[in-house]
């Protein structure tokens, strides 16, 4: 072999063990970027597709009345879930199968899948509590379903339907902002609360989501279990109210609304009882209610929320702490307070009620033919609701002073009850709110005038307050000046049995008055049922107690009027204050007062019932 052969051939052989040498680097390169700087990466995506970590969702707390009486509470159901990497979307056949076997659209498992984008393989539930027929489909059927899973979970079951409803609130899908609100325990297909004590207290009722990791075959069919974080329950929540007290006052609005003498037709209204003397809130009504059960079943979630919120009558509007009303002659005590303490009258001095004031409000008996009242002190005034006496004297208070006793007594701001959605504040009428209510009208009518005052005085100006409101300022008449926290909640328990909370009485607030003014008020304000023309003195007839309290009728132009009726009872040691509103029901007296005696009756056990 020549030299220049001898060369060529050492030439070809470098170049081959280059090329060797090359290919060597290039597969030892790749497999350090396979094994070691992306081994956890591929590691994670092997267990991907053999295991898969299912969240074990924590039964939810219960929540009970004052009483211990389970409203609310979690039962064990079967629930489906699709992890959406191990099932193969783009096989019809598999989708329609899916569909037909849980009863939903094909819209609604996409809806569905959707919730779970980014995390391709978590499980996503795609439909709670299916009936144990449905789980036999679905094993029976398990080789044309891939990425299917049975799990066993926790559902919310309501035990008494409408009872409480916007006190105990309803769940719903998570939102978005919810999501990034809750945090990365949540996930999209997640059920939250969306209003009432459900929201309110969600994170503490919800609990903390455990694990559980297991083995799946081809199929995606768990074939072993590899590890088991178990969940912790959520708080249990005693509130305040009397489920049975609570039964009594929403049966008796339903009932007595259909009897009416006007028949109306309304179906709207409030009722709000406490203990004036802690705050404590035995019974939150607003009418109508709804089913939080059927907000959380899929068969019908959407069909009824959509009722819902089409309803005329806005069944989740809490009307005890979002609609705002016109007080009518319940506002008269206010009214009273006022000309006691600015010095305007006594409660013993007497009035001559000729049946119209100086600007023209009329008494009820001039508007219905009858005779005036004539000479009339404030006991007389209050119990047979005369307008000419609270309207003359309550222009010589004025409106400047009027406003401010009514911002003593809390009107025009929230009550601080903790309770989703919140309060609303209302309207505290002024001077300064009338020129900036009216400023896109005429200066004149932008002025205050003592007419304007004459009908604040009654209850039918421009002040607007929440039942709630009116409420508390009855209780500050009731103790005197001193006005408790509204309280919704007696306690919180955590999953061990500690309890991490017990309410205690708290003063929001202290009017201050004289004791004079007080006890007169007292006195007055038990005028509408002692008075022998009393404008509640029928319906209250023969209660054993001492009872205060005030009809009202706010006069809405163009439609029925609302009645209302607040009261409390005994007056010398008030346990219970009653409020009720019924929307287009017509006077308080008829419409409102009975439906509070039956409240009354209930909680003093003794049930008559009303001829």
């Amino acid at each position: 072999m020549t030299s220049v052969e001898v060369r060529n051939t050492e030439k070809r052989l470098f170049v081959l063990f280059a090329i060797i040498l090359l290919c060597t680097f290039i597969l030892v390169g790749r497999l350090w970027f396979l094994q070691l700087a992306r081994g956890e990466h591929y590691a994670r995506l092997a267990d991907g597709n053999r295991m898969r970590q299912l969240r074990l969702l924590p039964p939810r707390g219960e929540i009970a009345d004052r009483n211990g009486q389970v409203l609310v509470r979690s039962k064990p159901a079967f629930t489906v879930s699709v992890v959406p990497g191990g099932y193969l979307q783009e096989d019809e056949e598999s989708l329609c199968l899916l569909c037909e076997v849980l009863g939903l659209t094909p819209e609604e498992l996409a809806e569905a899948l959707e919730k779970g984008k980014g995390f391709p393989y978590e499980p996503v539930r795609i439909k709670q509590d299916v009936q144990p027929e449905t789980v036999v489909a679905i094993e029976e059927n398990r080789m044309n379903l891939p990425g299917i899973f049975i799990e066993e979970e926790p559902v919310r079951e309501y035990l008494y339907g409408e009872l409480a409803s916007h006190v105990v609130g309803y769940m719903g899908i998570i939102t978005a902002s919810e999501l990034q609100r809750y945090g990365t325990t949540y996930r999209g297909s997640d059920l939250v609360g969306k209003s009432g004590i459900e929201q309110t207290y969600e994170e503490l009722l919800r609990g903390e989501t455990g694990t559980l990791t297991v083995e799946v075959n081809a199929l995606n069919r768990p074939i072993r279990t590899v590890n088991v974080l178990e969940p912790v329950p959520g708080h249990n929540i005693t509130l305040t109210i009397d489920a049975h007290l609570q039964e009594v006052a929403e049966r008796a609005f339903y009932e007595h609304i259909l009897n009416l003498e006007d028949n109306p037709g309304t179906q709207t209204g409030a009722i709000l009882v406490l203990n004036p003397q802690t705050g404590e809130i035995l019974v939150m009504a607003s009418m109508p209610g709804f089913e939080p059960k059927n907000l959380i079943d899929q068969s019908q979630r959407n069909a009824y929320y959509t009722s819902l919120s089409n309803d005329s009558r806005r069944p989740f509007f809490n009307r005890v702490t979002q609609a705002l009303f016109g007080p009518g002659s319940t506002f008269k005590p206010i009214t009273a307070l006022t000309i006691l303490e600015e010095g305007v009258m006594s409660a013993t001095e007497r009035f001559n009620a000729t049946g119209t004031s100086q600007y023209g409000v009329k008494d009820w008996v001039i508007n219905s033919g009858l005779a005036p009242f004539g000479m009339i002190d404030m006991y007389g005034a209050m119990g047979m609701s005369s307008n000419h006496y609270f309207a003359d004297n309550g222009a010589k208070v004025g409106i400047d002073r009027i406003s401010e006793w009514m911002r003593k007594l809390g009107f025009g701001k929230t009550t601080g009850l903790d309770l989703f959605p919140g309060e609303v504040s209302g309207i505290v009428p002024s001077r300064e709110w009338k020129r900036q209510a009216f400023s896109d009208r005429a200066t004149s009518e932008q002025n205050w005038y003592p007419s304007d005052t004459e009908q604040i005085s009654i209850g039918q100006g421009f002040h607007q307050m929440t039942l709630i409101q009116l409420a508390q300022a009855y209780a500050a008449i009731a103790n005197k000046g001193t006005v408790f926290a509204p309280q919704i909640v007696k306690e919180i328990e955590a999953p061990d049995g500690t309890v991490i909370f017990r309410a205690q009485p708290e003063i929001s607030h202290t009017v201050e008055a004289s004791q004079a003014t007080w006890d007169a008020l007292s006195s007055v304000l038990t005028a509408p049922i002692t008075h022998s023309r009393g404008t509640a003195r029928g319906v209250m007839a023969g209660f054993p107690y001492s009872m205060a309290g005030k009809t009202g009728t706010w006069e809405v132009p163009g439609r029925i009027s609302n009645g209302l009726y607040v009261g409390y009872a005994p007056v010398e040691n008030p346990e219970v204050l009653v409020a009720v509103v019924v929307e287009q029901g017509g006077g308080g007296s008829s419409a409102a007062a009975p439906i509070a005696r039956k409240i009354f009756d209930a909680y003093f056990g003794l049930d008559v019932p009303l001829e």
